[in-house]
């Protein structure tokens, strides 16, 4: 039987020895640890030597070894190995060594430099060669500044970067700086030792990827600390010809660097949703799994990963992207302020696939997403929504038609005017209430308001506890009908102390609701510091202009369903039949765009087949893909002909047509 795994527990002094030479295969992530991950790195150690109180001449009679976990490795010929768990490690522990190299000098940095350096060999037919080779983007940075002896001496805080893999690798060597520069120099002198001969690294070894990736993925399911992208990364790539898996991995590394690692592991959320049209579940790697069972790594790279990243970074960076189209401008600032990014995936969909009408589509979803956050929509509701606006943007239903999911339901309108008029204040939570008040400034401002300031609160006008005997109560006989309503509310940049915010109207205004330049950052409080007086007409007054601002805004005063003759009903099956229709008042309407079934059962009978025919002898019903779409709005005698037609079987249209929210025509009609 052959030996395909190998497990050695080794001192780091031979991990970084002359029996490996590291490199980072193009599947891994980029370098990613922070201060955060490399301070830890070194408390751990710091408290092992305090622990055992270790000194530079006791290091040798320490019993008890540091283990820093284990490696997976791919060994290739004779020492050469290819990383595929454990850079991030072997990565700091270069950087740490290199500081030290460089802190300590003399015949410390002789000694250190071997574990970071290979020394060539005539004999040996070796040649000199860092024992350590990141991703071709950031090795030149790595070699200059690590590696290269007195390389971290160079490094600034301000040191110029281009990904975020060297901003971590000049953060951790001015930090490993600053922290040898707090400690006893007795300790920093004991370090080397304890990491060349006491620190321990269990090296798994195989002699092919796929053994390794199989390693690697029972680690990760063991709870190795891996980002998703990761994962999803090893699987697109190895899926493709090896001749082209340098080129495929340069351009997934090009997308990584522009987005930045976050917003990078967000993406694939957004795809997944994007491919899959339904809630995700916990586990993004299973649901990758599924998705590569029919889209190869290539395709996924070249028609998901590269366009639908571009539209991202266009949605999250609007401020570059649509510098010169200042309503979409608008928008995209006020919904990156919602409290969920569900919306997201929908608006990037209708980015790739739909280029006209942009400003209105994405103020009818900014409606929607607005309005599911001030109703306290779960993420299972909207989950469900936004994948019915998927499916629906998929098989052409107009997302400005009332047909759309998107159309905010009669009820949630009602409940949305009910909030408004309501006492906002306590009612909402702050994210509810801060966005309101931002979207109604927003529509105050005639030009491009931009809110980044590091803090937006929400104040009242009417404080919440006016003083006894003053102004306030002489005008507000009942302050508790007032001081909660939107009418009352203001934004400011920064919190005031409480005494002010009890002030008088006219010095309110003055030192509570201004600047000291005499100016306020939003229309929505200037509006309030124009005012004479404040009372309870004035406020009144305010609440009914406002809420008619998000009335019209949001089409929350729109003709609701039931009063309207128009109903819209659905047909939808697993197999992708899709019709859209309503009733009339002699029979039953079908939209045109529905896909009918191009199959027939047993029960379809000899009427329903003479019609199909003449359907299609007319071009109203013609062969699209898999489906027979109807080329213009069709008037059946009844809702059962018509869903015969459309699913290709008999069947009763009084049950088969739907309303959005499930009810039957039958249900309606009742």
């Amino acid at each position: 039987m052959n030996k395909t795994l190998n497990a050695e527990e080794m001192p780091l002094y031979k991990v970084f020895s002359d029996d490996f030479l590291f490199t980072i295969p193009t599947v891994q992530r980029p370098y990613s640890w922070t201060t955060d991950e490399a301070g830890d790195l070194l408390d751990d150690l710091l408290d092992f030597i305090e622990h055992h109180a270790i000194t530079e001449d006791t290091i040798s009679r320490v019993e008890e070894p540091y283990f820093l976990g284990s490696i997976v490795l791919v060994k290739k010929e004779r020492n050469n190995s290819e990383v595929l768990d454990g850079q991030q490690r072997l990565t700091t522990l270069t950087i740490l060594l290199s500081v030290l190299r460089d802190y300590l000098g003399e015949e410390y940095a002789k000694n250190i430099k071997i574990m970071i350096a290979q020394e060539g060999n005539r004999l040996l037919q070796t040649k000199d060669q860092f024992r350590i080779e990141l991703r071709k983007r950031d090795q030149p940075f790595f070699q200059n500044f690590i590696q290269e002896d007195g390389g971290t001496t160079k490094l600034r805080e301000d040191t110029g970067t281009k990904t975020d893999s060297q901003k971590c690798i000049r953060d951790n060597v001015m930090y490993f700086i600053d922290r040898f520069n707090n400690l006893d120099p007795s300790i920093v002198k004991t370090l080397p030792g304890v990491i060349a001969g006491l620190c321990y690294i269990v090296v798994v070894s195989t002699p092919n990827f796929d053994s390794a990736f199989r390693i690697f993925t029972v680690l990760n399911d063991r709870g190795l600390d891996l980002m998703s992208s990761d994962i999803i990364k090893a699987r697109a790539i190895g899926d493709l010809p090896e001749g082209k898996q340098d080129d495929y991995s340069m351009k997934w590394e090009e997308v990584e660097v522009a987005l930045g690692r976050d917003r990078f592991n967000k993406l694939f959320e957004h795809i997944r949703m994007i491919i899959q049209m339904r809630k995700g579940g916990a586990n993004l790697k299973d649901e990758y799994d599924e998705i590569f069972s029919k889209i190869n790594g290539k395709n996924f790279i070249d028609d998901y990963l590269i366009p639908y990243s571009e539209i991202y970074l266009n949605i999250v960076d609007y401020q570059t992207h649509y510098h010169n189209n200042p309503k979409v401008l608008k928008l995209l600032s006020l919904m990156n302020r919602i409290d969920n990014v569900d919306w997201v995936p929908i608006a990037m969909w209708y980015h790739r696939h739909k280029v006209e009408n942009i400003e209105e589509f994405l103020g009818r979803l900014e409606a929607f997403a607005a309005t599911s956050m001030i109703l306290r929509r779960n993420y299972n509701w909207r989950m469900s929504k936004y994948a019915s606006i998927l499916k629906e943007m998929d098989r052409d239903v107009d997302v400005f038609s009332e047909m759309s999911t998107l159309e905010i339901s009669p009820d949630d309108r009602k409940e949305v005017l009910d909030l408004l008029n309501g006492d906002v204040y306590i009612n909402l939570k702050d994210t509810a209430k801060r966005y309101i008040l931002l979207r109604l400034d927003s529509l105050l401002t005639d030009g491009q308001p931009f809110y980044n300031h590091a803090v937006i609160t929400v104040e009242h006008v009417l404080p919440q506890t006016p003083k006894e005997g003053s102004n306030w109560l002489m005008s507000f006989d009942k302050p508790e009908e007032y001081v909660h309503k939107l009418g009352n509310l203001v934004l400011l940049t920064r919190s005031k102390n409480s005494q002010a915010r009890n002030y008088d109207f006219e010095k309110k205004k003055i030192s509570y609701f201004q600047s000291s330049g005499g100016v306020t950052s939003f229309a929505l409080t200037s509006q309030v510091v124009q005012m004479n007086e404040w009372t309870p007409k004035v406020v009144e007054r305010r609440q009914k202009q406002l809420i008619d601002l998000l009335m019209k805004t949001w089409n929350l005063n729109k003709k609701t369903i039931e009063e309207s003759v128009e109903q819209h009903f659905y047909i939808e099956t697993l197999k992708g039949v899709f019709a859209s229709g309503q009733p009339i008042e002699n029979g039953f309407m079908v939209m045109k765009g529905a896909k009918c079934s191009t199959e027939v059962s047993n029960s379809f009978s000899v009427g329903y087949t003479e019609l199909r025919s003449k359907l299609l002898n007319q071009k109203i019903l013609v062969m699209h893909g898999n489906y027979l779409v109807l080329t213009e709005d069709y008037e059946f005698t009844s809702a059962s002909t018509a869903s015969s037609i459309v699913l290709g079987r008999s069947s009763n249209g009084l049950t088969s047509w739907k309303l959005p929210n499930g009810k039957t025509l039958k249900e309606i009609n009742c």
